[in-house]
């Protein structure tokens, strides 16, 4: 496989940042931000302060990017966070609309701008390169790949994380939907079932185990290379 052009929306997170160091050795890698960067950063910033409120607006940064590594081949959608506070029902239910908002509605914008990107790569409504599209570039044939990274969140019932479990169960069900509704890009989801080493934020207590950064990008990359040999959901442990 030739190296890719990936978008990580959700870069300047602790995984996505990770992940765009990782990935740019072998691939061209762009990432969607709210803010101009501070710091010296692994992809190229793409800057939309409102692209949860309106996804088109990223495709029209991209193109105005002109980078010269074409058209997007695979978005990483590595948003929502965590946390560890009070119970769920007691946060209330600002707080609850809160992590909806950067947690699963941004999840679904960021479904919305890789079918916005998979129409930017000149496809047609059944997936396949149309005009001049080059059959052999990029993931699955030509189609789009949209990669949502999950954690143990989505299947624990993680107190004083209750919020991000909710969101996180529904955040897979999203996933599915897309998937099978989807004729031009391929959803697909990794739940990576253990921190993220080097993150400070990971109580480690009682000997719990992480997965490496490698780890999950190696994973990334199998699935972008070959989407259709995965399942639309599938996990990384620790080792």
């Amino acid at each position: 496989m030739g190296g890719m052009h990936i978008l990580i929306v959700g870069a300047s997170g602790h995984v996505g940042t990770l992940l765009a160091e990782t990935l740019s050795a072998s691939h061209h890698v762009s990432g969607l931000l709210r803010r101009e960067p501070e710091e010296t950063v692994a992809h190229a910033p793409i800057v939309v302060p409102d692209w949860v409120d309106h996804p088109e607006k990223v495709a029209e940064a991209l193109r105005g990017q002109n980078s010269g590594h074409g058209p997007v081949d695979a978005v990483i959608a590595a948003l929502g966070g965590w946390y560890v506070d009070g119970p769920m029902l007691e946060r209330g239910l600002q707080s609850f609309d809160s992590d909806w908002e950067s947690h699963l509605r941004a999840h679904f914008a960021a479904c919305q701008v890789s079918t916005a990107l998979a129409g930017a790569r000149g496809q047609d409504s059944t997936g396949s390169p149309a005009g001049g599209g080059s059959p052999g570039r990029g993931p699955a044939a030509g189609r789009l790949t949209h990669l949502a990274l999950n954690g143990v969140a989505s299947i624990e019932a993680c107190v004083g994380s209750g919020a991000i479990s909710v969101f996180g169960a529904a955040q897979e069900m999203l996933i599915r939907v897309a998937a099978a509704e989807s004729e031009a890009v391929n959803f697909r989801e990794l739940k990576i079932l253990a921190p993220v080493a080097g993150d400070d934020r990971n109580d480690l207590t009682g000997g719990v185990e992480t997965v490496s950064i490698c780890a999950v990008a190696a994973a990334v990359v199998r699935i972008l290379a070959h989407p259709t040999a995965e399942q639309t959901v599938t996990s990384i442990h620790a080792f």
